[in-house]
């Protein structure tokens, strides 16, 4: 059977051999659940050999009010008894069509245009003999005469089947009125009447008598009453058009998403089925075909562009704000449809679509497609119709964030295996975003949430918050950079783009948390100082009870060179290898003996850790500014790796006067390796002199920030400072050791630290 195009200007009939109804069929329902009568509200009864209902009465009214012999139904029938007084035709005919029949007493045995199974379950002897010559008969198609089936499988034969000249499917595209958007159309030949969305499973919601849809898949489907087939729609439009009769039906109730954008719907939403994609799809027989396999095939490639759910605000009652963060608002609030609590994340001033709203749909429909449970559930997405900024609706972790789980429960979480059972639920959900190319880029443990009604164990930990996340391979331009500073990787704050392994040293820092129940810097203000220190390779202290192999891959997390930080995938096989294969168990065994002893000695734990620094600022905000000083100074060093190696080796002591001064600092200047920084030292060249400079050097000789070496011979500096005034500036701070003289005359190094270009 060749798929047909129905865009084409040809005429096409999807059932060729059967005439358009010229009244509405009625005895039969739009919904398979339904068992009274839509129309007359008279209990329906069942179809002989098939799980199919119909109502009698409005069966005997259709009967009545037909009096042509075309053929309008494809329906196996049966009249109870040829000797009925009632009998509005000859006794000794067998009918031909439903409107040949004693409206009286006939029954239907199976209706063809609609999907079934004929099943000889609970018939009685007469019965069993009808229901053989049905099933014998079921090997030619019953309009055209043509063989289907020569097999014996039961299974096979008892399955319905449609003749493939006789019943034609087809697709094509309709341009949607609403927003201007091309949307895919599937024809059925049949009456499709579950109740059920096919790709999501959720109920579908009833419109009509004869239309449906699904909410979360903004799928369509319409139903002719006059010709028995159904459109199935992919997209939001105001109309359908039955291929067969030409009639034309409006589309009830699609108000439901009046307040979404034609932005969102254009990038969010349509996701179209392509006609070759469902062309290959469609694997139907020569001879016949199974709506059912057909209807698979469809499903199954639909099911695989996972859409987001438009949720109408009015559904949301009792919201209470929570927190909030640096694009939005958290609140609480109840779905009264649902009667669940849930979690409102506003995105504040997205009335013109928010890009951070944007990424997070996004993020979100790329990872739900292999969606194995560690990222938080997202029911879908709404807008406030007042201050009309958009909100994705979330399920509600009652248990909290990471931090808040550590506070209340630290003493109980073991080395043995729960860290790492922890952690290793942490990996899957950000190997899930990594494996569909993104990256988290405000990942840390306020954005780790319990999920205490899993039915998962004990419950699950879950990853949230993808509203800063970005594709990988995404090279647009974004001069803002939101984030918490203790978990940011060091190369952001150089001007670098965010990778995954960006993630990967936040990760590192999660691990950290989880040996102290602190947050890492928790006790300095998060400002550019820290941002040196962190530049300058300070990490977080390793507490004593911290096993070797854990306090490895949490510095290989750490390393200052992304390249060499672990893939998601080796952290999570790391932690697998730990939890449920028991390796390094002996090592994991002594850290539990000893975090206890840390315990009760009050050396580590939430409760006796200093008090935090109030600015110690853990909510994800703007560091644009920060970081854009922090990186304009490393903008002009080379990444000369070898130099200090180099510098090291050279143990001439260089004569300055205030020529090669300037000579030197410049070259020194330009030479450095980028990865040290250190703290400022301001100095009045004007007023340098061999005695101001000893006594400078003499204050900081004791620095702890380590860096390269310089011999200055400060005996030779004249008076004659001025030349070089302008070559200190205040742009970056590095170590020199200097040697100078003490009282005694010897000769002493100590380190002085300064500006230079």
């Amino acid at each position: 059977m060749e798929l047909v195009n129905v865009n084409d200007e040809n005429f096409f009939d999807p059932t060729p051999r059967l005439k358009s109804s010229p009244i509405p069929i009625k005895f039969i329902s739009f919904n398979i659940g339904d068992r009274n009568c839509i129309c007359c509200g008279e209990k329906y009864i069942k179809a002989l050999f098939c799980y199919q209902y119909y109502c009698k009465k409005c069966l005997s009214s259709y009967i009545n009010n037909i009096t042509d012999n075309n053929i309008y139904l494809d329906v196996y029938i049966y009249t109870m008894d040829l000797e009925c007084s009632e009998h509005e035709i000859n006794r000794t005919k067998i009918p031909q069509n439903i409107q040949e029949c004693c409206r009286n007493c006939v029954i239907i045995l199976c209706f063809k245009q609609i999907d079934g199974y004929i099943s000889d379950y609970g018939l009685n002897k007469n019965n069993l003999t009808i229901y053989n010559k049905v099933i014998e008969s079921e090997k030619y198609c019953k309009l055209c005469g043509k063989l289907l089936y020569q097999g014996t499988d039961k299974k096979t034969m008892m399955q319905s089947k449609l003749c493939s000249d006789c019943y034609l499917i087809s697709s094509g595209f309709v341009e949607s009125p609403l927003f201007k958007k091309r949307i895919s159309i599937i024809y059925l030949p049949w009456w499709y009447n579950s109740s059920f969305c096919n790709v999501c499973r959720t109920k579908l919601k009833f419109t009509s008598d004869c239309q449906k849809y699904c909410v979360d898949c903004y799928i369509f489907y319409i139903g002719c009453r006059y010709c028995l087939t159904t459109n199935i729609i992919f997209g939001l439009t105001d109309q359908s058009q039955c291929r067969k009769c030409k009639r034309i039906s409006p589309i009830i109730d699609s108000s439901e998403y009046s307040g979404l954008d034609d932005f969102l719907l254009n990038n969010i939403i349509y996701d179209n089925l392509e006609e070759v994609e469902f062309a290959d799809s469609v694997k139907i027989n020569d001879k016949y075909f199974e709506p059912q396999n057909i209807l698979n095939s469809i499903f199954k490639l639909k099911s695989s562009i996972r859409t987001i759910r438009w949720i109408p605000f009015p559904q949301f009652t009792d919201i209470k704000e929570i927190t909030k963060g640096g694009y939005g608002i958290i609140y609480k609030a109840t779905w009264s449809s649902k009667n669940e609590t849930v979690i409102l994340k506003r995105f504040e001033n997205s009335k013109n679509i928010s890009k951070y709203f944007l990424n997070e749909l996004k993020a979100l429909l790329h990872c739900i497609k292999n969606y194995n449970g560690h990222l938080i559930k997202t029911y879908g997405f709404t807008k406030d119709p007042e201050l009309e900024d958009y909100i994705i609706v979330m399920k509600y972790a009652s248990e909290g964030d990471l931090h808040r789980y550590l506070q209340k429960n630290f003493t109980k979480i073991t080395w043995n295996k729960q860290k790492s059972h922890i952690l290793w639920q942490i990996s899957m959900g950000l190997e899930t975003i990594h494996n569909e190319s993104f990256m988290h880029r405000d990942f840390h443990s306020g954005n780790i949430l319990f999920d205490s009604d899993d039915t998962y164990k004990n419950g699950k930990w879950k990853t949230g918050d993808l509203g800063l996340s970005q594709a990988v391979n995404n090279k647009s331009s974004n001069d803002e950079v939101y984030g918490v500073i203790p978990y940011i990787a060091p190369e952001i704050f150089k001007g670098s783009e965010f990778t995954k392994e960006a993630d990967i040293y936040s990760l590192g820092m999660i691990m950290w948390e989880l040996t102290t129940g602190r947050k890492p810097f928790d006790n300095v203000e998060h400002d550019h100082n820290l941002i040196y220190r962190i530049l300058d390779g300070e990490r977080p202290e390793i507490t004593e009870d911290t096993p070797e192999c854990y306090a490895n891959l949490m510095k290989s997390c750490w390393d200052p060179d992304p390249k060499k930080r672990p893939s998601i995938k080796e952290i999570r096989l790391a932690f697998g290898d730990w939890v449920f294969r028991g390796k390094n168990k002996a090592e994991f065994d002594q850290a539990e003996t000893k975090r206890m002893e840390l315990i009760k000695s009050k050396k580590i734990g939430p409760e006796f850790a200093e008090k935090p620094h109030p600015r110690a600022i853990y909510t994800s905000r703007p560091l644009s500014a920060l970081i854009s000083k922090c990186s304009s100074i490393y903008s002009i060093i080379p990444s000369d790796s070898n130099y200090i190696s180099r510098l090291g080796n050279n143990t001439n002591t260089i004569s300055l006067s205030s020529q090669n001064l300037n000579s030197t600092i410049q070259n020194f200047s330009s030479s450095l390796d980028s990865n040290y920084i250190s703290k400022e030292l301001e100095l009045d060249i004007e007023s340098l002199s061999t005695q101001n400079l000893n006594s400078t050097i003499q204050n900081f000789s004791t620095s702890k920030y380590i860096s390269a070496e310089l011999e200055l011979d400060i005996e030779s500096l004249s008076s004659t400072n001025q030349n070089f005034q302008t070559s200190l500036v205040k742009r970056r701070i590095e170590s020199l050791n200097v040697e100078t003289h003490d009282d005694s005359g010897k000769y002493v190094k100590s380190k002085l630290k300064y500006f230079v270009i």
